[in-house]
């Protein structure tokens, strides 16, 4: 089963953190469900600037966590270039 991950990350005053995610479980993933969700996420949390989707991947929760738990703006600014590299922005 494929998997996709919305990532919703604020701008730098907030040092890039991430604030929302939601993962798209589907077989065949649309793109009208990926622009709703990430309407959604961005609604229930106003403070997201962008959101990007990307395919999972073995050690990207990983990567999520290590971002989380140094909590500085260099480790929300690797994980937001991951996302930028092996994803897509989506708003």
């Amino acid at each position: 089963m494929k998997q996709v991950i919305l990532y919703g990350i604020s701008g730098a005053s907030r040092a890039y953190t991430v604030l929302n995610y939601f993962c798209i479980y589907e077989e065949f993933v649309s793109i009208n469900t990926i622009l709703g969700e990430a309407r959604r996420l961005r609604m229930r949390n106003p403070d997201v600037e962008r959101v990007y989707a990307i395919d999972n991947r073995y050690g990207l929760r990983r990567d999520y966590r290590e971002s989380m738990k140094c909590n500085s703006i260099e480790s929300h600014y690797i994980f937001k270039d991951i996302l930028e590299r092996e994803g897509i922005r989506i708003i």
